[in-house]
């Protein structure tokens, strides 16, 4: 993956792009489903938080957040509904290498989402 940082690259290729569950230092991957009283207690994007709560409970979003762990800081979070569609969005680093460098890991984030819901299909 080039996605014009060398930092963000090296995290991709050490701990790669993880679709179910879980977590490590580079990525925290949570199913939340409409109205999941979780969201209150985790420091999410106010838009985030608004589509959470507004969705219904049968519905599930899996909520995607990256870090630099070198940094201590939040890289980017993504919404991804139950086809693998990005929802929403938030950059955390304002710097225009990180925001391009963002858009690249959505893009993978993307095609990794509905590699895997084509897989489940």
């Amino acid at each position: 993956m080039n996605t014009g940082l060398k930092t963000i690259d090296n995290l991709i290729e050490r701990f790669g792009i993880t679709v179910g569950e879980g977590h490590d230092a580079f990525q925290q991957v949570l199913d939340l489903y409409g109205g999941d009283s979780r969201a209150m207690t985790m420091k999410l994007p106010f838009c985030f938080y608004q589509i959470i709560t507004n969705l219904p409970v049968s519905r599930r979003l899996s909520l995607h957040q990256f870090y630099l762990p070198h940094r201590k800081a939040r890289l980017a979070s993504f919404l991804i509904d139950e086809n693998g569609q990005i929802v929403e969005q938030v950059y955390y680093q304002r710097d225009s290498k990180y925001v391009k460098a963002c858009k690249k890991l959505q893009a993978l984030v993307q095609r990794h989402y509905i590699k895997d819901w084509a897989n489940a299909a």
